[in-house]
C-alpha cells in the first residue's frame, strides 16, 4: 500500500472518530469552528510529515521535492475527502435542536467578531438578520458544500504540502 494512501486513511479515520465522538456526545464543541479548523489542519499535517518520512525511508534516504510534494498532497487529499464526507454524514444526524444551537453559536461569533472590528450595533443587527437556519444549512450541506469544501481545503493542503516538501526533501549531494 502506498505511503500516501496508508497515512491519508489513518488521518481520515482519526478525524472521523473525533467527529463522530463529538456528535454522539452531544457536546457544543462540534459547533466550534476554531477547534474544527484546528483538527482539520493539524491532524493531516502530522500524517503528511509521517508519510513523507516513510517515503524517504523507503527510497533509502533520498527524496526529491516533487516526490515529497506528491506524497504529502495525496495524503492530504485522501484525508480531506474522508473529512468532508464524514462532516456531511454528521450534519445529516443533526436534530432540529442541533441546527438551532448551531445558529445561535454562529450569530454569537458574528456579533463578537463585528463588535471587535468596531461596527455599530445597527450594522451588526443587519448582518445577524442575514444568518438564518436555511442559510446555514445551504452553506453546510449538499453537493455544492462538498465540492466547495474539498476545493478550498485542497488549496490549503497544496500550500501546506509545498512547505512540508521544501523542508523534508533530501537530494543526493553532488
Amino acid at each position: 500500500m502506498p505511503n500516501f494512501l496508508k497515512y491519508g486513511l489513518m488521518a481520515g479515520l482519526l478525524y472521523a472518530a473525533y467527529a463522530l465522538i463529538l456528535q454522539f456526545s452531544g457536546s457544543d464543541l462540534r459547533f466550534n469552528t476554531s477547534i474544527g479548523f484546528a483538527a482539520i489542519l493539524i491532524t493531516p499535517i502530522i500524517f503528511m510529515v509521517m508519510a513523507v518520512k516513510a517515503e524517504r525511508s523507503h527510497q533509502e534516504g533520498l527524496l526529491s521535492f516533487g516526490e515529497a510534494l506528491k506524497t504529502s498532497f495525496l495524503t492530504y487529499l485522501i484525508f480531506i475527502i474522508i473529512a468532508v464526507l464524514v462532516a456531511q454524514i454528521v450534519m445529516m444526524l443533526y436534530s432540529p435542536e442541533d441546527w438551532e444551537r448551531n445558529l445561535e453559536i454562529q450569530r454569537n461569533i458574528i456579533s463578537s467578531t463585528f463588535g471587535a472590528l468596531g461596527m455599530d450595533q445597527l450594522m451588526i443587527d443587519e448582518e445577524m438578520d442575514k444568518i438564518t437556519l436555511e442559510s446555514i444549512k445551504e452553506q453546510a450541506t449538499g453537493i455544492g458544500a462538498i465540492l466547495m469544501g474539498t476545493l478550498v481545503y485542497a488549496f490549503v493542503g497544496l500550500i501546506t504540502s509545498l512547505i512540508i516538501s521544501a523542508i523534508m526533501k533530501k537530494n543526493p549531494t553532488p
